[in-house]
């Protein structure tokens, strides 16, 4: 039984992750409703690595053309290259959810503790209008070219998914196209900020860790069901997203958000 909660919890994280409906919303509603009990931080981190693992693999030649580009800069063997700009752009966007991640986190888990359900329904709720309502913004000029706005806009927006039910790759991608860019650009952005983020919260959380007690197999399990599921997951919102197809996400997270609210009252 052990193994089948870890695997399915791994799957959730995986298939979830990339996708605009908000991972950290179903990881708590599963657990709320099933009454799985309270998340292990070492966990969670383990299946956010998982998912970064499988981001770093589909990014890994723009991320090898980035550090190029940055190291040429740096030796001073070039001027400042387009892909030192794209590392400060990236670092830039990830201040906001970090800065603010410091000061709401305590206020949140309270907050979670006793409405939980409601905050996933009403987030989900948000993050399928938004996803409804974004669609001719895809139509209209956009441009490839990220400015220090833009960043800033798409992080501050990345800040909203401290909110579970708030999807961390639908609000960044709804940024980007409020700011007029490009899909591929804005998937291309989004996913470059989740590593720092990513890396940044989890070995804080690591360091804070006093004792790590979990069954290893299963463990494993979730990992490898997280890694493979990341990979599938984020290539397949890649082509709907290029290709505009966002009303199924939005109908999928207003269900599920009525199903949150509901099943709080029943």
């Amino acid at each position: 039984m052990e193994y089948i909660t870890y695997l399915i919890l791994g799957l959730i994280q995986g298939i979830t992750e990339p996708l605009p409906i908000s991972s950290s919303g179903h990881l708590l509603l599963v657990r709320l409703v099933f009454d799985i009990g309270e998340s292990d931080v070492f966990f969670e981190i383990m299946m956010h690595f998982a998912s970064l693992f499988a981001v770093l693999l589909i990014f890994k030649d723009t991320l090898i053309r980035l550090i190029k580009g940055s190291l040429k800069t740096l030796k001073k063997e070039a001027d400042p290259t387009e892909s030192f700009k794209m590392v400060g752009l990236i670092l830039l966007g990830s201040l906001p959810v970090g800065l603010v991640g410091l000061f709401i986190r305590s206020p949140l888990e309270n907050l979670l503790e006793t409405y939980g359900l409601i905050v996933i329904g009403v987030s989900l709720w948000v993050t399928g209008t938004f996803l409804w309502l974004v669609k001719p913004l895809t139509l209209t000029n956009t441009t490839e070219t990220l400015t220090v706005k833009d960043a800033l806009f798409i992080g501050t927006a990345q800040v909203l998914a401290i909110l579970p039910g708030i999807s961390r790759s639908g609000a960044t991608f709804v940024g980007g196209l409020f700011r007029r860019l490009s899909v591929k650009t804005i998937i291309e952005f989004s996913f470059l900020l989740y590593i720092p983020v990513t890396l940044g919260v989890s070995l804080l959380e690591l360091l804070s860790l006093e004792t790590i007690d979990l069954p290893l197999g299963p463990l494993a399990v979730a990992f490898i069901a997280s890694f493979a599921m990341t990979y599938v997951s984020l290539n397949f919102f890649k082509k709907m997203a290029i290709a505009g197809h966002l009303k199924g996400f939005a109908v999928y997270c207003a269900t599920v958000g009525t199903f949150a609210i509901l099943y709080y009252f029943i």
